[in-house]
C-alpha cells in the first residue's frame, strides 16, 4: 500500500486498522498546529498587518478550501474563454504545480503561441494555454510575482488567478470565487493532514462567489440544496451557483481524431487517471454506459513513466478490453512515443454553469 492510499484509508475511517488509527491520531495532532497557523494569519489580516497589493485591474481569484480536484481547471477555461470572447485582454496566472523549473516565473503562452512544453509549464497551465486562444498564461512559484510580471509585460484588462483563495490576504479586493465539490464538500471535516480541508469550511465567509461542482453526479439533489444553504448561511452577500462537469468528446491520444460521447457505450474499457478527485471521472464514464473493467488511480499530478505506459499497452493486448481511456489532464503528461496502440483515448471535459449569464455579470465580464 502506497503512502497516499495509507493516508486516504487513515482519514476515511473505512476498514481502518490499528496502524491507520494511530496514524490518524498523529495527523490530528499535526492539524492542530495547522489550525493555529491559519488562526494567526487570519488575525493578522483582520488587524491589517499585511500589506496588500493594489492592481487597479479586475482580478478574479479561483480557488477551493479542500485538497484535491474541485474543477478549477475547467472553470478557469470556461471563464477565460468568455473574457477573451468579450474582447478584453486576459492574463492567467498559474503555479505550474510539479513542473520542471528553468526560472521561478515563466511565460507559457503570449496569447498567440505556446512557449513551453508540458514538462516545464505544468499540466494545468499547458492545458489552459492550449485551450484559450488569445490568453496570456504565466506560471510562477510566487503568484504575486507572477501577477506583477504579467501586468508589466501585457497590461491586461482581466487577471485570472488560479488557486488564489489562500493568497487573499496579499491582494486588495480580489473577487474570490471558491469551488466546492458536491461529491465530497469537506471530507471528514478535519483540516489537513487529518482531512482534506485546507481551511475550515467557515472560511467560505471570505468568498464573494461559490460554485458547487459535480452537481449532476450526486445521487440526491437535496444534498446540493442543503450544501448551498449551508454556504449561504456563512455569508449573506455570497452568491451560490451550480455547475456540472460536461463531457464534450473523446480524442485519440496518437492522432487527435475525435469521437462522439456514445463512442464508449457498451464497450469494455480500462480507465487510468491521476486526479485529485478520480471519482467524478469514473462516475462520468459509467454514466455514458461504458463497461468499466478496471480503473487505475495514481497520485494527483503523477508523471507517467515509460514502464507504466508500456504496462497500459500490455493490458490492451492481454485483456478483452476494447479501449483505454484517460483524461485530458493526464494525456498532457503522456510521452506519446511510448503509446504504441491506437486504442488509447482521452476525454475532453468542459463545465456547464447554471445561470452562467448571471455569473458573468457578477464577475463583470459582460
Amino acid at each position: 500500500m502506497g503512502i497516499d492510499n495509507f493516508w486516504q484509508k487513515s482519514i476515511s475511517g473505512k476498514n481502518r486498522g490499528i496502524l491507520e488509527l494511530l496514524f490518524f491520531v498523529f495527523l490530528l495532532f499535526l492539524s492542530l498546529f495547522y489550525l493555529a497557523g491559519l488562526g494567526i494569519k487570519n488575525l493578522a489580516d483582520g488587524l491589517g498587518l499585511f500589506k496588500k497589493k493594489q492592481y487597479g485591474k479586475r482580478l478574479i481569484s479561483v480557488g477551493n478550501i479542500t485538497v484535491g480536484g474541485t474543477g478549477k481547471t475547467p472553470f478557469v477555461e470556461e471563464i477565460g474563454k468568455k473574457i477573451v470572447k468579450s474582447g478584453k485582454s486576459l492574463l492567467i496566472v498559474e503555479k505550474g504545480y510539479k513542473r520542471k523549473k528553468n526560472k521561478s516565473t515563466e511565460l507559457v503562452s503570449d496569447g498567440e503561441k505556446l512557449l513551453l512544453k508540458p514538462l516545464y509549464a505544468g499540466d494545468e497551465a499547458y492545458m489552459i494555454a492550449r485551450n484559450i486562444q488569445g490568453a496570456k498564461v504565466i506560471v510562477s512559484s510566487n503568484k504575486i510575482k507572477g501577477i506583477d510580471s504579467g501586468i508589466s509585460a501585457f497590461n491586461p484588462d482581466f487577471i485570472l488567478l488560479d488557486d488564489g483563495f489562500q493568497k487573499r490576504h496579499l491582494i486588495e479586493k480580489p473577487h474570490n470565487v471558491v469551488l466546492v465539490n458536491a461529491l465530497n464538500p469537506a471530507g471528514n471535516g478535519n483540516l489537513f493532514p487529518a482531512g482534506i480541508l485546507r481551511e475550515p469550511f467557515s472560511a467560505l465567509k471570505y468568498a464573494d462567489t461559490a460554485v458547487i461542482t459535480n452537481t449532476n453526479l450526486v445521487n440526491d439533489y437535496n444534498k446540493v440544496l442543503k450544501l448551498a444553504d449551508k454556504i449561504q448561511s456563512l455569508n449573506k452577500n455570497i452568491k451560490v451557483f451550480e455547475a456540472e462537469h460536461s463531457p464534450k468528446f473523446f480524442y485519440n491520444v496518437i492522432n487527435g481524431e475525435k469521437e462522439g460521447l456514445n463512442f464508449v457505450t457498451g464497450k469494455k474499457i480500462i480507465l487510468f487517471s491521476s486526479l485529485g478527485n478520480p471519482e467524478g471521472f469514473e462516475k462520468t464514464m459509467s454514466a455514458m454506459g461504458a463497461d468499466v473493467m478496471l480503473s487505475i488511480r495514481f497520485r494527483d499530478h503523477h508523471r507517467f513513466t515509460k514502464k507504466e505506459i508500456k504496462g497500459f499497452m500490455g493490458l490492451l493486448e492481454r485483456t478483452g478490453t476494447q479501449y483505454l481511456i484517460t483524461t485530458e489532464k493526464d494525456e498532457v503528461r503522456l510521452n506519446k512515443k511510448f503509446v504504441t496502440d491506437k486504442r488509447v483515448f482521452a476525454l475532453k471535459i468542459g463545465m456547464l454553469i447554471k445561470n452562467s449569464k448571471e455569473l458573468e455579470k457578477r464577475l463583470k465580464i459582460s
